[in-house]
């Protein structure tokens, strides 16, 4: 993701473009209850909630995020203040990759 982000930056930055990415982390929503659900069918989780309490479990701000918690930096990436930034990527993760 981060080489097709900053790709993209260069190649449309001729056309006054910004590309910039934002990477969640562990986010509740319903995706996470249908890879809850999907791993349980195939036999690799036992029960509701453990990929998701597995994959989170060293998230270093002890808690999953919320759609909440991630709008306040996207709606910032899609306003004028951003205009000068480009070619990044933006963790919004609670620290999970830095463990």
């Amino acid at each position: 993701m981060i080489s097709l982000i900053q790709s993209g930056a260069r190649d449309l930055a001729k056309h006054n473009i910004t590309v910039t990415g934002f990477a969640p982390g562990v986010v509740a929503t319903e995706m996470w209850e249908q890879v809850d659900r999907d791993l349980m069918e195939i036999g690799a989780a036992e029960r509701p909630g453990q990929a998701m309490a597995e994959f989170s479990s060293e998230i270093l701000r002890g808690k999953v995020a919320r759609p909440a918690d991630i709008t306040g930096t996207t709606t910032f990436l899609a306003s004028s203040e951003s205009d000068y930034m480009t070619g990044q990527v933006v963790m919004i993760d609670g620290g999970m990759t830095l463990v």
